[in-house]
């Protein structure tokens, strides 16, 4: 008791501290482990090699997550529960200043954090929690990720990039004066409300104070300078003045090579921890980084090494694949899929890295005007879980590999010994040597050293072991099928009776000690072999009868198991006439259908592996587990199945029924002592046939016509702007929308002139980001569009007046209509590149406009009448500011039409709304997307897609790529009426319709998850007093 007291006084003293390396999962370290702290909490510590959480070694397996990619918050315990049931144990998350803080004096500058929405960060806090996972926050200046039961990552900011709006900045920020992430007076006001906020959040959640937050980031990928390291510094401070204990992080760019606020180097802002981030793979499969080791040992040592962002896919642009899908199939199926993670992650392993996030694990959707101008309304990004919250085949790797990754702690104190191509008897394998110098465990980790090769390759290991130097295995070989990668043990001790694994050339999934017997399931590909030597504390016997195909061997306490593995082999056995150890040998297939969940204990984190509880069972099987709860003699277990399943679970002896969500189950026993059930309903669902419902449609483009009032507009009168790396290119006044309140969303520019009649023509040129375009009009008379590319962001135009068209000594007015792409990033023009008119003239005479009036989403970002959603949910369209993308909105006048059957027939824009019922099957969960059939490439049109008032998509046909858009489910409402309305925009005066639309889905899941009518958000009767009379308009 007294070295206790004394080593937490010198870790307060000195940020340092020796304690002994024992805890309740493993009691076999007994050696002294030198460990830094903050100085401020021992709850969260680390060493060279890897974090400690309450005083245990932990690998955190982090997936990146963010809330407004999800904007109904009920789904967030979905996304939350499957991460953990696929072996991940912490969350990476970031928060989004522009959606809490639409202006610099929301609620007073306490900001919006609306309970109930996307914006509700103490909810999604405690949904993390609640799942078990540790939490790594990255808030716009910060980082955030959340961990499995264990820790978590904040990633504030008040920089994020995570390819959003401004990454993360609000609009109004990009208008300040000066420049921004340095110390720029007007930025540090600008960001320091916010990330007090977030300060004081990320204190009340962090795990020294009972919450899951284990680690906060500073700022994001940012290099060192002497207007930047102060800044950094500053926010450092601002953390620990508002009592941030836990360490504070840093992600570095390029696999963390150059150092940046390293605490290992000298220089100011500098971190706890330091962090590098990597996307190895894009556009084509690519040779492994092998950097990340001699990076780390070069800029931190002191620290374990921690890779903040790996690729668990890519981002697409506007137009980066052909159109169809999402686009990011490509990534999910191939380059970024199973194979992808089984080398390039296991290669990360091999290189020491004992904190890793994939960014993303679920991806999400860029709804409303939330996207930054290099991406679009998919957020798929190849994830393990999809965009509809579909957990896919590379779920199941991460399984394999996060519940390996849970039970091996000797790996996290691991040293690398050596790598290279002369480990094997063949020269074509690559190997690296990880070993615990106290445990003598080690860790081969085995690919192809050129890892992009699709050949079979057969060899054998050299080994060192307790029993000596060794080549492995000793009959047959181990195989390598292309682009694969395998970790293989030597030494490797478990279970309560500390059976030792001499070597091993099949992998382990998990074990687990249930009664007195230790379960372990090790796999290897369908058809190859399987070699694996264990000792025991006396002589085993070995009972084959479950086994066909295995051979074994008994040589004093050593038992060797040959397989040629298929179907799963089990096998017991006994050491003194009782059974100590089952093994299960499977196909990797079979083990990638297993899970582990955790039996929670009492206490603040009691379902937090190894923190709170080691005791977990084995179930064969569901998609998804959930939840496993022991009561008595009852096992509970929850989750989803995708048809018919046949479910195994090896539970303890005491269990005599389970339940599977709730309901009571049929159980026979096996002969390996297993509990057996089917359960699951094959569904078939019937969506409603979008071309037969009643459509009706309107005009949207009000304002081109001459006579419109627009009164209500804003005065774009300013004459003089903060964008002076971008100034104003012709004309007196500055027609940039941010500095009008306006940040995302189609906006309407109306410029006032009386005509002399030598007028002939216009010059603009207008800036919308990537990809977008804009309409001209004048008097009602088109002029002409120009669009963007997934590389132009800006056009200059000149646009000749018909005949006919000017009204001499009149008001005349030009219409821009443009579509708005998000505010870029700081890696565009330091993030200050204004939207709207760069420049404009009128060509021939003198005259000159006399006024110009703006327009964006109703009430711009300050006022906004729709709270909930918030204002980047809506843009500038009048269908939009008069609320006809709502619920119950009054559309009894408009005429029959669809954007199928009655497109637009020249240029212009029109709106579409219809409605109908989707009952569904109680306990099931159906992920549902609009399918557009894309027309011909040669046809210019833009459409927008809402569902009960959220905008949850843009679709652009002639640039592509996205045909198929996700209506999150509860939005999407099962109980109630749906409004589906759309926006069609014909750039071309030949008109355009839309070729198709249909419902499909992504299948049907038998589950627990609580599915409800997500209708908090107010519909147009709620909102009707905040926006403008709705007047009946033509179609164009």
């Amino acid at each position: 008791m007294l070295l206790h007291v004394l080593l937490i006084g010198f870790l307060y003293a000195t940020s340092a501290t020796y304690s002994y390396a024992v805890d309740s999962f493993s009691t076999r370290h007994g050696h002294l482990e030198r460990r830094n702290s903050t100085g401020l909490t021992n709850a969260v510590t680390w060493d060279p090699h890897s974090l400690w959480i309450q005083g245990q070694r932990v690998f955190i397996l982090s997936a990146e997550f963010h809330p407004w990619r999800l904007p109904n918050p009920n789904l967030w315990q979905d996304v939350f529960q499957k991460i953990r049931s696929n072996g991940f144990n912490a969350v990476s998350f970031y928060t989004h200043w522009a959606l809490h803080y639409p202006s610099p004096d929301t609620n007073g500058g306490m900001g919006d954090f609306q309970a109930g929405t996307y914006r509700d960060i103490q909810r999604f806090i405690d949904e993390a929690k609640n799942a078990g996972l540790w939490l790594i926050a990255r808030y716009p200046v910060l980082y955030l990720v959340i961990v499995q039961l264990l820790t978590s990552f904040t990633r504030p900011g008040p920089y994020i990039n995570g390819e959003t709006t401004g990454g993360g900045f609000p609009g109004w920020v990009g208008a300040i004066s000066g420049s921004l992430r340095t110390t720029n007076p007007n930025y540090t006001e600008a960001w320091t409300p916010y990330m007090t906020q977030m300060a004081k959040l990320i204190a009340k959640n962090q795990v020294n104070n009972g919450g899951p937050i284990i680690l906060v980031q500073a700022e994001n990928e940012f290099s060192a300078g002497t207007d930047k390291s102060p800044y950094m510094q500053a926010i450092v401070d601002l953390y620990r003045a508002n009592e941030v204990d836990i360490p504070i992080t840093f992600n570095d760019q390029h696999g963390g090579q150059a150092g940046n606020f390293s605490p290992d180097l000298p220089g100011t802002g500098r971190v706890n921890i330091y962090c590098g981030d990597s996307y190895p793979q894009s556009n084509s499969w690519a040779q492994v980084q092998s950097v990340y080791y001699s990076d780390h040992e070069a800029v931190a040592p002191s620290n374990p090494m921690c890779l903040a962002e790996f690729g668990g896919g890519w981002l697409l642009g506007w137009g980066g694949v052909a159109r169809g899908g999402t686009g990011y199939e490509k990534y999910s199926s191939d380059l970024s899929g199973p194979a992808y993670e089984d080398i390039f992650y296991k290669e990360n392993y091999a290189q020491t890295a004992t904190i890793m996030n994939i960014y993303m694990l679920f991806g999400g959707t860029n709804w409303g005007q939330t996207a930054e101008p290099t991406v679009y309304t998919s957020y798929d990004y190849g994830a393990g879980i999809n965009e509809n919250r579909v957990a896919g085949p590379k779920m199941n790797e991460m399984r394999l590999q996060g519940l390996f990754l849970r039970v091996s702690r000797d790996l996290l104190a691991a040293n690398l010994l050596g790598n290279g191509t002369n480990y094997t008897t063949s020269s074509l394998i690559h190997t690296a040597e990880l070993r615990n110098p106290q445990t003598n465990t080690a860790f081969y980790i085995i690919r192809h050293d050129t890892s992009t090769s699709t050949a079979v390759t057969t060899t054998q290991l050299f080994v060192s072991t307790s029993a000596g130097p060794l080549t492995v295995p000793s009959n047959g070989s181990i195989t390598l099928n292309g682009r694969e990668s395998k970790i293989l043990v030597t030494d490797y001790i478990f279970g309560l009776h500390q059976t030792r694994i001499l070597y091993s050339t099949a992998e382990i999934m998990t074990w687990s000690t249930v009664d007195q017997t230790d379960y372990i399931i090790l796999y290897a590909p369908t058809g190859q072999s399987a070699e694996v030597m264990l000792t025991f504390s006396g002589a085993p016997e070995v009972n084959l009868s479950g086994a066909p195909g295995v051979a074994a061997t008994t040589t004093n306490n050593t038992l060797t198991l040959n397989n040629l593995v298929g179907s799963p082999a089990w096998i017991p056995v006994t050491v003194d006439g009782k059974i100590v150890t089952i093994l299960a040998i499977m196909d990797k297939g079979t083990a990638g259908l297993w899970h582990a969940p955790v039996i929670a204990a009492s206490g603040t984190f009691g379902n937090y592996f190894s923190i709170g509880s080691n005791q977990s069972v084995l179930v064969g099987g569901p998609y998804v587990v959930r939840s496993a709860t022991m009561l008595g003699t009852s096992l509970s277990l929850s989750g989803d199945t995708n048809g018919t399943t046949n479910v195994e679970v090896i539970a303890p002896s005491k269990v005599k029924k389970i339940l599977w969500n709730g309901v009571e189950q049929h159980v026979s026993s096996s002969p390996h002592g297993s509990m057996q059930f089917t359960t699951g309903t094959n569904f078939s669902i019937t969506l409603p046939d979008l071309s037969k419902l009643s459509w009706k449609m309107a005009g949207s483009l009000p304002e081109a016509n001459p006579d419109f009032d627009d009164s209500a507009f804003v005065t774009a009168n300013m004459t003089t702007t903060n964008f002076t790396n971008l100034p104003p290119l012709s004309g007196t006044n500055v027609l940039y929308s941010q500095q009008y309140g306006f940040y995302g969303g189609n906006l309407i520019f109306r410029g006032h002139f009386v005509a002399s009649g030598a007028e002939t023509g216009f010059n603009l040129t207008v800036q919308g980001g990537l990809a977008f375009a804009y309409s001209a009009f004048l008097n009602g008379v088109f002029l002409g569009s120009s669009e963007g590319s997934s590389t132009v962001s800006m056009t200059s135009d000149s646009w000749a007046i018909p005949k006919n068209t000017l009204r001499v000594g009149q008001n005349n007015v030009l219409t821009v209509v443009q579509d708005h792409m998000g505010i870029v990033e700081t890696s565009t023009n330091s993030g200050k590149e204004p939207r709207g008119i760069r420049g404009y003239s009128i060509i021939g005479g003198n005259t000159t406009f006399s006024m110009w009036k703006l327009q964006g989403n109703q009430g711009g970002a300050a006022d906004a009448p729709d709270t909930y959603r918030g204002y980047l949910n809506e843009g500038g369209l009048y269908a939009e500011r008069i609320g006809a993308h709502l619920s119950g909105f009054p559309d009894v006048g408009w005429k029959a039409g669809s954007p199928i059957t009655n497109g637009v027939e020249g240029a212009g824009i029109n709106f579409y709304r219809t409605s109908f019922n989707l009952p569904l099957p109680q306990n099931t969960d159906v992920p549902i997307r609009l399918a557009i059939t894309p027309s011909d490439m040669s046809v210019r049109f833009r459409a927008q897609i809402y569902l009960n008032g959220w905008q949850l998509g843009k679709y652009i046909n002639d640039i592509g790529p996205q045909t198929i858009f996700v209506l999150p489910v509860g939005i999407l409402r099962r109980n109630a009426l749906n409004t589906l309305a759309l926006s069609l925009w014909s750039l071309d005066s030949s008109g355009a319709s839309i070729a198709g639309l249909q419902l499909i889905t992504d299948g049907a899941f038998s589950t627990s998850l609580d599915i409800a009518d997500y209708i908090d958000a107010p519909d147009y009767a709620a909102q009707s007093h905040s926006r403008p009379t709705p007047q009946l308009v033509s179609p164009m």
